[in-house]
């Protein structure tokens, strides 16, 4: 059954709003898609592995060959952002530039799915069902060889019609695969896979068996790995998800809460969960009075999204001035420093990402610094992660990565923290064997758990000089970090070392050791 019409979908039959490299304020919850996704065609094309030597009529002559109706003019008007950009323009321009299936794909799907994109309704039904080639996707989860683009085509596929059968045993069990994915997987990766996930949370038939599998993932108390998971219930719009993350979010379980926190700021945003419950402003009371002087990005996300009501008494019942200020910080600029230092910042690392890129062109890529910006210091966690998905699927990518890894070094505590966090969002783009070494050579307390993170999704190709470095994070018991270290092991797949642990470390670390052991390694596409 096809669903109602979107915001996206209503805009696209008038004119898209026309506001000049998405310029907006940082302190706006308002952006515009068509730019950023446009901004990611033109700078691929550019700068991309195998076009960025290519002339503007070399390059029509590939689309032409890919079937693309093209010429020079329509190429301004998609790479301007005035234009609808469709989903087989973005797949052309994936495979002509160079990049993996879904590296653009992934991250339209996020614009369009958040109303933020001219979409025209005949999307969902584009292409014709294949049913050889579900067989052969059915066929590789057993494998769990099936890349993230092709979960993508399954979902679609799998909610197309008003009806559908497969055996229930392989609802669930793809149900179950995709989940345990989401737990394992990062950037990218992760986003496709969520993509699938967020179009079968839409399917009838596909929900019962995906919430099932959620419910079942998260619930179980031997699970350490939270918010990638828990995150697919913001896709519903029923009371009972809304429901199960207000009990969460004031869990005893210390993981669990922070996860659920993460999800209930995710549905406020989407309009499934009403901001001015009293159990969110009652939990964001007691995070900030448990963390004097400065609170948690999480919580931070959460109060600023309160009515101003909420907002007011939050701020009045906190007696630390450093703690009022940060809250007013937060809710006013919706960054984490003050406005000018991130955009010092923001322009530093832009400036030196475009020269790393030999950009040729006089004026500075605004677009880039303004996605730097947010990735780094923007209040809400959703536009933190989505402008790193952009920056990763860009050229720039391998340069912002070598620039903000030397910045983890930073004096300041508040740019060296959210440095290690944009780091460990864009691990593809990043040298293992430089990340190893400045996650080895960090030593402030307060740090170090980000650091020991930033490794996690390294997976296989962790250097020795990490492996050093994370058992020194477990032997030292220093909580969160020795907590990090553990799940990034298991990840590695680094088996005898978990061996090793289980059997000398401190008896409460064995839970923790036994499911990073037997969760398996990152996944990787390929």
């Amino acid at each position: 059954m096809a669903s109602p019409p979107s915001a996206g979908d209503r805009r696209s039959r008038g004119r898209p709003q026309r506001l000049p490299n998405d310029a907006s304020p940082i302190a706006s919850d308002d952006y515009e898609g068509n730019k950023r996704l446009a901004w990611l065609l033109a700078t691929n094309r550019m700068l991309g592995p195998k076009t960025r030597t290519c002339t503007r009529a070399e390059f029509v002559a590939m689309m032409k060959d890919r079937g693309i109706r093209i010429d020079s003019s329509r190429i301004s008007r998609w790479e301007s952002g005035l234009e609808y950009i469709s989903p087989t323009l973005v797949e052309a321009y994936e495979t002509v530039c160079g990049l993996q299936p879904a590296q653009i794909g992934a991250v339209r799907r996020v614009l369009a799915r958040e109303g933020r994109l001219l979409t025209r309704s005949s999307e969902r039904n584009a292409g014709s069902a294949a049913p050889e080639r579900i067989d052969e996707l059915l066929d590789g989860l057993e494998s769990g060889r099936i890349r993230g683009d092709q979960w993508i085509w399954l979902a679609d596929q799998l909610r197309r019609f008003q009806s559908i059968y497969l055996h229930r045993r392989t609802w669930q069990d793809l149900a179950d695969q995709l989940v345990d994915e989401l737990s394992r997987s990062s950037s990218i990766a992760y986003l496709a896979r969520y993509e699938a996930a967020a179009a079968l949370m839409k399917s009838p038939q596909a929900q019962p068996y995906l919430s099932k599998s959620v419910g079942r993932y998260v619930l179980d108390p031997e699970t350490q790995v939270i918010t990638p998971v828990l995150q697919v219930l913001s896709e519903v719009r029923e009371p009972g998800a809304s429901d199960v993350v207000l009990r969460l979010v004031g869990a005893s379980n210390v993981k669990l809460r922070r996860s659920a926190a993460i999800v209930a700021a995710a549905m406020i945003r989407r309009g499934n969960l009403a901001p001015d419950h009293k159990d969110l402003e009652r939990q964001v009371g007691r995070d900030l009075l448990d963390a004097p002087g400065r609170p948690s990005v999480v919580t931070l996300d959460l109060a600023s999204r309160m009515t101003d009501a909420q907002f007011d008494r939050l701020r009045r019942s906190t007696k630390d001035d450093r703690v009022r200020a940060t809250l007013q910080q937060a809710r006013a600029n919706r960054e984490l420093v003050e406005p000018e230092q991130a955009r010092l910042l923001a322009d530093h690392i832009g400036l030196h990402a475009e020269l790393l890129c030999a950009r040729a062109a006089a004026d500075p890529d605004q677009m880039l610094r303004r996605l730097i910006r947010e990735a780094l210091f923007h209040v809400h966690r959703s536009r933190r992660h989505l402008a790193s998905a952009l920056l990763l699927a860009s050229p720039y990518a391998a340069a912002i990565g070598e620039v903000v890894l030397r910045l983890t070094s930073h004096a300041d505590e508040r740019v060296a923290s959210p440095c290690w966090s944009l780091v460990g969002r864009m691990t593809p783009a990043i040298s293992t064997t430089e990340l190893a070494d400045l996650v080895a050579a960090e030593t402030r307390h307060e740090l170090l758990p980000r650091a020991t993170a930033a490794l996690m999704w390294v997976g296989s190709d962790l250097p020795e000089t990490g492996v050093e470095a994370l058992l020194r994070a477990v032997h030292n018991g220093s909580g969160d970090a020795a907590y990090a270290a553990i799940l990034t092991l298991g990840l590695a797949d680094r088996q005898q070392e978990l061996a090793e642990i289980a059997e000398r470390g401190p008896d409460h670390l064995g839970p923790l050791v036994r499911w990073a052991a037997a969760r398996g390694p990152v996944v990787t596409e390929g």
